[in-house]
């Protein structure tokens, strides 16, 4: 199944997360009423793990039982690390080479970070390549997806519905309660469980594992007239992005829509997404746009130390001011990001497969 129009909207999804981090005050993000959807970094990076659900159901589940075999855990998971560890790992390296004179303040956390662990450790997730704690999460979900493919296919997707909702309720009714809470303080310890710990959202995961087993099974009902549905699915995001603070002004409580909240709405996005084959989705299948999406992880994850380096060797020498100093730090991660897409992550994927065939 082709879905390269949802390809691109990895790469919109991974420049709101840069702009959270280092374009808050340029445009759009200057725009009042832009905002809070420019700078849905956070939000996007739990877009990504409903995507990954999606995907991962999209490209392994098995529709006929007869080929349900041939689904391998170990072949698997060497795809799974050879499509994320390479570029992670040079990123990672980057930032130690930086922080090297300090590094044995952080020997802990380097090691957590080589084993993709940090997001379960209180007070790792967010050091030395910040990014990268979401990469520990979604190496959680690599490791438990075989277990959890062949779970649905013994016990039905009705189970993995079940136990989906359910465990998305869970979550938003923890992590609401614990972020109202008094023992709440940001950047202690609890934050870093509720905001980054696997388990926090493992259910958006599994609501796009979910809806990617539903999408295989209705391959047939595709149509062509859903460009008003996809219209308002969008719509819905923006909007709930946009209202957030105010809901929180009007409910007296603080919301986070980062741990999966707007699953819901980001599944039906992405169902009528992968249905539509109107002008949109063909604008969105764009080879050029296509790429942008196929190297929008590597702009995620060497944002950072493309960005220490740039405000290092850059800015002290060349005079300009916030906006146009941004753009062309965004300019060449963009450009980095498709050399290192093209000339690296995609070579050492195959070479690694080919390794350990």
């Amino acid at each position: 199944m082709q879905l390269d129009q949802i390809t691109f909207t990895r790469f919109i999804a991974a420049l709101t997360v840069v702009f959270f981090h280092y374009g808050q005050t340029v445009f759009p993000a200057n725009i009042p009423f832009l905002f809070e959807n420019v700078t849905a970094g956070p939000i996007a990076v739990g877009y990504f793990y409903v995507l990954s659900g999606f995907i991962m159901a999209i490209a392994y589940y098995q529709i006929d039982g007869a080929n349900r075999g041939e689904f391998k855990k170990v072949r698997y998971w060497i795809a799974r690390f050879a499509r994320i560890y390479p570029v992670y790992l040079i990123a990672l390296l980057i930032i130690v080479a930086a922080k090297y004179k300090t590094l044995d303040e952080d020997w802990d956390k380097l090691l957590s970070q080589i084993f993709l662990i940090q997001s379960w450790i209180p007070g790792h997730p967010i050091t030395l390549n910040t990014p990268g704690w979401s990469l520990s999460v979604e190496a959680f979900f690599y490791l438990c997806f075989p277990f959890l493919i062949f779970w649905v296919y013994k016990k039905g997707i009705k189970q993995l519905a079940i136990f989906s909702i359910v465990l998305w309720i869970a979550t938003q009714f923890i992590l609401t309660y614990q972020l109202n809470s008094e023992a709440y303080v940001p950047k202690n310890h609890l934050h870093d469980f509720i905001y980054y710990n696997p388990a926090m959202h493992l259910s958006s995961f599994l609501l796009g594992m979910l809806c990617g087993i539903y999408l295989k099974h209705t391959q047939n009902k595709q149509t062509n007239n859903n460009g008003l549905l996809l219209f308002l699915s969008f719509g819905v995001i923006f909007l709930l992005i946009w209202a957030r603070p105010y809901l929180e002004n009007i409910l007296n409580i603080k919301l986070a829509f980062t741990n999966g909240l707007l699953a819901p709405a980001f599944l039906l996005f992405i169902i009528t997404f992968a249905r539509h084959q109107g002008v949109i989705s063909k604008i969105f299948s764009n080879p050029k746009l296509v790429l942008l999406g196929e190297a929008s992880y590597s702009l995620y994850i060497l944002q950072k130390p493309i960005h220490g380096i740039y405000d290092k060797i850059i800015v002290p020498r060349i005079s300009l001011n916030e906006t146009l100093h941004f753009y062309i730090f965004l300019v060449l991660l963009i450009i980095l990001s498709i050399l290192s897409y093209k000339y690296f992550e995609t070579p050492m994927r195959y070479f690694i497969r080919k390794k350990f065939k």
